[in-house]
């Protein structure tokens, strides 16, 4: 038999991948909102990342990153993981099957990790957000594939357009020097895809000298989406009240009993709006009743004859026929 023993070291290093490892999938597996970890270049923190529960927006996010880059080095990347089959959040599922592990080592590395980040819909609503941020001043959704593209082209200083001699068409051409001309990437990557192929292109991002910001996020879960408009309802069915109330002269007595349903009525589950009163519905039934009363007279009236012939000279009598 072979007995092997680890030396202090082996262990020390295996013990830390362990607890990057946990913290990692605990970080983003166990958040109800869209997860955002932020790797700045030239500013990594010895002593881990710092951990954002509070609120905040992409934009702002966004807006947080250092935005200033060389002539040839992208300002922010932004890998944007889309939803699984289930609806849920794919940056979840990844970490909790250990698809991503070259991506947990680096985990230690980050310098932010917001655990709420509102507003990561899809890749067109980041993209829009990173152009009002001011990260960058131009912004491209680009593939997995088109990432790769652009980041071996900038390590080897090369041109994009007619790769390997191939002809292209024009369309591909002006997309491949919109993509060269951008300084900020929504890398839209797809839950599907390979995940050796995703951990790859999100370390070669945050190794690389050409990027300054590298964030990794996912598009919010169905539920959470949902969630999110049902508050957005009852603020605005608040804000609504709150303007209504607010409009007029009010007597004492109807002050006091509108405070206290206000009180009573903190909890807005279940508050949703309807398309009409039950006024509206029994006056537009009154109307079509109406409608069909009259057009039904209408008709029945029109259906009396009456003698078509008129003769000045009656006929004899006894020889009417």
């Amino acid at each position: 038999a072979i007995v092997w023993k680890p030396n202090k070291k082996e262990l020390t290093f295996t013990m830390k991948l362990a607890i990057l490892a946990t913290a990692f999938a605990a970080s983003i597996g166990l958040t109800s909102a869209a997860p955002a970890i932020v790797w700045k270049s030239g500013s990594s923190s010895s002593s881990g990342p710092s951990h954002i529960s509070d609120a905040i927006d992409a934009r702002s996010l966004l807006s947080s990153v250092d935005g200033e880059r060389d002539s040839s080095a992208l300002a922010a990347v932004v890998f944007l993981v889309g939803r699984d089959a289930n609806g849920s959040e794919g940056l979840a599922s990844l970490v909790s099957g250990g698809s991503i592990p070259r991506v947990q080592e680096k985990y230690g590395l980050a310098n932010e990790v917001h655990h709420h980040v509102q507003g990561v819909e899809s890749a067109r609503t980041v993209a829009r957000d990173a152009r009002q941020s001011g990260v960058g001043s131009t912004v491209a959704e680009v593939s997995m594939e088109e990432f790769q593209r652009k980041l071996s082209s900038i390590a080897q200083t090369e041109v994009e357009g007619g790769v390997e001699g191939k002809k292209v068409s024009k369309a591909e051409q002006k997309r491949r020097r919109a993509i060269s001309e951008a300084d900020v990437l929504v890398v839209n990557v797809g839950a599907n895809e390979d995940a050796t192929k995703i951990d790859s292109a999100i370390v070669a991002a945050i190794e690389s000298s050409s990027v300054r910001n590298v964030v990794l996020s996912s598009i919010r879960s169905i539920e959470e989406v949902k969630h999110a408009r049902t508050l957005a309802v009852g603020d605005r069915f608040t804000k609504h009240k709150a303007a209504r109330s607010s409009a007029g002269r009010r007597l004492e007595d109807e002050a006091d009993n509108e405070n206290n349903q206000n009180n009573n009525n903190q909890d807005q589950e279940g508050v949703y709006y309807v398309n009409m009163t039950p006024n509206i519905f029994a006056g537009l039934l009154f109307f079509f009743l109406f409608v069909f009363t009259a057009y039904l007279g209408l008709t029945c009236m029109n259906m009396i004859e009456g003698q078509d012939v008129y003769v000045k000279k009656l006929p004899v009598i006894g020889r009417e026929v």
